[in-house]
């Protein structure tokens, strides 16, 4: 386990040219790209769900031609089910 750490933290020091930095440079490109992966997921996890509900409206007006209204998907669900 610890050889492929090791391996791994050489290939994305090397791929990133991290091993030309010194290690308060290193710290500081981990620090930035933490907070940029956090305000991301941040993002994502707040701003996608309405964003779904908005290109769901969006595309039964386009499929449809109906206002953005949650019926009419239902009506097709429950018109396409094979009846038992």
């Amino acid at each position: 386990m610890r050889d492929y750490l090791w391996r791994q933290r050489v290939k994305v020091e090397s791929t990133l040219a991290m091993s030309m930095l010194e290690p308060w440079e290193k710290l500081l490109c981990v620090i930035i790209a933490t907070l940029f992966a956090l305000l991301l997921m941040t993002g994502i996890y707040q701003y996608l769900p309405q964003h779904v509900s908005v290109m769901q409206k969006r595309a039964i007006y386009y499929l449809f031609g109906q206002e953005g209204e949650d019926s009419v998907l239902r009506q097709l669900v429950v018109d396409s089910r094979p009846e038992l």
